[in-house]
């Protein structure tokens, strides 16, 4: 899936290399919907007390505040600004090279 979806990307930026921003919102956007069908599979949130465990409870409890900033953190700057740095890179560097800069990604 990584390999396939960066081979595409850089398919797209080839195409047209003014849209890093578009191709990174639809790799975020679909990085979202995938992550909502795993949690509701999942069955967490038949559990009690589920919904303080969404991110506006995390939010709301004093005690969860830090989480809650570190899951926001995670999810508008580690991943939504890496994706849009790495899509624009990609419309720049060739394929081959690209999946050994990227490669140690998930590490």
């Amino acid at each position: 899936g990584f390999g396939t979806g960066m081979y595409m990307s850089e398919k797209m930026m080839e195409k047209e290399p003014d849209q890093a921003l578009q191709i990174t919102a639809g790799m975020v956007t679909t990085t979202a919907f995938l992550s909502m069908l795993w949690c509701l599979s999942d069955g967490w949130m038949s559990e009690p007390g589920w919904e303080t465990m969404g991110l506006p409870g995390l939010f709301l409890n004093p005690d969860m505040r830090m989480v809650a900033l570190a899951v926001a953190w995670t999810g508008i700057l580690s991943t939504s600004v890496n994706f849009c740095i790495e899509i624009t890179a990609l419309g720049r560097v060739p394929s081959a090279e690209a999946s050994v800069i990227l490669a140690p990604e998930p590490l």
